[in-house]
C-alpha cells in the first residue's frame, strides 16, 4: 500500500450537507490524478476517505486529518462549493425515513 501524500491534494469540489453537518470533498492526487473523496462531520470533526478497493470508508487520523481538513479550508475560495439543504442518506439513495 501506496502512503498518500495529503498535502499535494488538489480539490475539485466540496459538497456540504447542512442537514447533516457534513461535508463532501472531491481531490485528485497530484502528481498521479487518482480521485479521492473524503466525507468529515462537521459536528464531530471525523474525516474519513472512501477506499473503493476495500469498499469502506477509513478514518484519518492526526496530520492526515489536519492535511485534509486545510486543503478543503484553502479550497473553497477557488473551488465549487454546492450547498445542499437535504441529507446524505437522501443523497446515497435513502428511502427519506429514518
Amino acid at each position: 500500500m501506496v502512503k498518500i501524500n495529503y498535502d499535494f491534494l488538489e480539490i475539485d469540489h466540496i459538497v456540504e450537507f447542512r442537514k447533516d453537518s457534513t461535508v463532501f470533498a472531491a481531490a485528485r492526487e497530484n502528481g498521479c490524478g487518482h480521485l479521492r473523496i473524503f466525507l468529515i462531520h462537521t459536528s464531530t470533526g471525523n474525516v474519513y476517505t472512501r477506499n473503493g478497493r476495500a469498499e469502506s470508508w477509513e478514518e484519518l487520523l492526526g496530520t492526515d486529518k489536519s492535511s485534509v481538513i486545510a486543503r478543503i479550508t484553502s479550497a473553497r475560495a477557488s473551488v465549487p462549493v454546492y450547498r445542499v439543504n437535504g441529507s446524505t442518506h437522501l443523497a446515497a439513495g435513502g428511502s427519506g425515513a429514518y
